[in-house]
């Protein structure tokens, strides 16, 4: 979706562009519109333009020197002329400034259609291609380890399936998988550091830091086994162990035990060496690469059975599966698509709905009286551990739902359906009104530093999303949806607001007031305070 910018002092040609351009086949989400190179400017300056239209004679500054602001300022947006004069030596001073193209007026609207379309697209490729650059040059300057961790992330995905040279792939990473059997461990790493008053590790270099250590304590660990440690995502390190037919053994017992000593000894190595704690998943014993996403999902569920046994840190698949109830639902993937759901910030009654229908699915669970108990406090700790990552957010509200102290057990198959139901609407509330209070802190942050920072005349929109950490497009949607006016909108209302402020009880002249609440020109300042407030400067002070 695109933002365009069209520049020209005739508003009708301004409306008028902007009428068919917004109701063409081009994907464009709004068309901006300004009278004059120094308004322009402010657009540019504050909000994410993907291309700008511009005339050339325009009053104060015209559309050359805004082609020169441009390339100075932001080079990678592209500028397409419109205008009246077919002089060659205009257009060539406009193609040396970096115009995509130079259109006569009258314009033809197919030709419009034409330019503008090729233009956003040649932008889309652009991006794609920088995307694709930019992490062949992350392989590039991180090295062999990433482009190893980068490829054996997406086997465990699934993604390498069908490739018919993904053995070849390996052989150039220095990899070698003959198996033909394959075990999947996933080691989970906690920030927090109890032996530290709490202290967590917040800083994403330390965590990357701790994350190369654990992958270095892993292979030690295994020195004596077949097996490959690398990163998996956020605070997972993922290790493969390969067999041969000699060492496998089917579900063998001794199998068992020495699985859970490794992971035992794992556990123990990270908290001695890095006084961290850690969890351990170990899927069962699969025949194949093919089979390691399948070995990945299993491992990464186990290792979410410490919320329920937070004594054990070594969990093993097979050991903690809930036959039962997983013969009949898949309530484990159910539950995390439901979990997403409440975190993503949809709609409170988009995810009722889904409540409901979660309910509805699992319902099998419920059924049995073995797995009464189980699956549902399960599924509530799932949701209850997303309830702790946002308590900065939720505050003590989050307490009322701990799972032990809310279903207070024995309770009957249906009286526990009912009251999970309950659980689950009360926790998609309190995460619904937390980020809605998130957003509002956002942009109650983000008008803060626009106070403070309105009169810069270069301001500009990166500048706010640098400082409240979120991207320019995504601010300015939330800025839009909670305030009701755009970035700009706003800062042009600050100005005004001080500008009339000080035309009616300062004799500072027009242009002082101009330059000190933002405004290059005092031209430019008399003609948006004029469009804002219906009267001029000059009759304003004259009241």
């Amino acid at each position: 979706m695109y933002t365009i910018l069209v520049v020209d002092d005739e508003a009708i040609v301004c409306q008028g562009i902007k009428e068919f351009l917004e109701i063409s086949d081009l994907s464009i989400t709004q068309v901006l519109i300004a009278s004059n190179g120094y308004e322009a400017l402010d657009y540019l300056r504050m909000e994410s333009i993907d291309l700008v239209l511009t005339d050339i004679q325009m009053d104060g500054m015209n559309g050359i020197e805004l082609m020169e602001s441009i390339l100075s300022e932001k080079p990678d947006i592209p500028v397409v002329v419109i205008s009246a004069h077919d002089e060659f030596e205009y257009a060539q001073k406009c193609i040396r400034l970096g115009a995509r193209d130079y259109l006569i007026k009258p314009v033809q609207l197919s030709q419009l259609t034409k330019v503008v379309g090729a233009e956003l697209s040649n932008r889309h490729k652009k991006y794609k291609r920088l995307l694709e650059e930019s992490l062949k040059l992350k392989f590039s300057m991180t090295g062999m380890l990433s482009l190893r961790s980068y490829i054996l992330n997406e086997v465990i995905a699934g993604s390498l399936d069908k490739a018919d040279d993904y053995l070849f792939i390996f052989e150039q990473i220095g990899l070698k998988f003959e198996g033909p059997y394959y075990l999947l461990l996933v080691t989970e790493l906690s920030w927090g550091r109890p032996g530290a008053e709490g202290e967590a590790i917040q800083k994403l270099r330390d965590r990357n830091l701790l994350k190369y250590a654990t992958v270095n304590i892993i292979e030690e660990t295994l020195a004596d086994w077949n097996a490959v440690a690398f990163y998996g995502q956020g605070n997972q390190i993922i290790t493969i162990m390969q067999f041969s037919e000699a060492d496998y053994t089917e579900r063998d017992q001794e199998n068992v035990a020495k699985m859970n000593l490794i992971g035992k000894k794992i556990v123990t190595h990270i908290q001695t060496y890095l006084h961290l704690e850690a969890v351990v998943g170990i899927s069962s014993l699969r025949l194949g690469l093919h089979n390691l996403p399948e070995s990945y999902r299993d491992s990464a569920k186990a290792v979410k059975w410490h919320a329920l046994y937070d004594n054990h840190r070594v969990f093993y698949a097979e050991d903690f599966s809930m036959r039962e109830a997983s013969i009949q639902v898949n309530w484990q993937e159910k539950t995390e698509q439901l979990a997403q759901e409440m975190r993503t910030g949809k709609s409170l009654e988009g995810v009722q709905e889904g409540i409901q229908c979660f309910i509805s699915d699992i319902s099998p669970v419920f059924d049995s009286n073995d797995s009464t108990a189980g699956i549902p406090l399960s599924i509530a700790y799932r949701v209850y551990t997303v309830l702790l990552e946002m308590k900065e957010t939720i505050g003590e509200k989050y307490k009322e739902l701990d799972p032990i102290m809310y279903f207070r057990f024995p309770l009957t198959g249906s009286e526990i359906k009912d009251r999970l139901y309950t659980f689950l609407v009360e926790a998609a509330e309190l995460f619904h009104a937390s980020l809605a209070d998130r957003d509002q802190a956002i942009v109650q942050q983000s008008i803060g530093y626009i106070r403070m920072n309105f009169r810069n005349k270069g301001l500009k929109i990166q500048d706010i999303a640098d400082h409240v950490h979120l991207s320019p497009n995504y601010l300015s949607y939330l800025f839009k949806q909670i305030v009701g006016e755009t970035i700009w909108e706003f800062v042009t209302r600050l100005r005004l607001e001080e500008a009339r402020y000080q035309l009616l009880n300062t004799q500072k002249k027009r242009y002082e007031i101009a330059d000190e609440v933002g405004y290059e020109s005092p031209e430019h300042f008399s003609r948006v305070f004029k469009r804002y407030y219906g009267e001029s400067p000059n009759s304003v002070r004259s009241e």
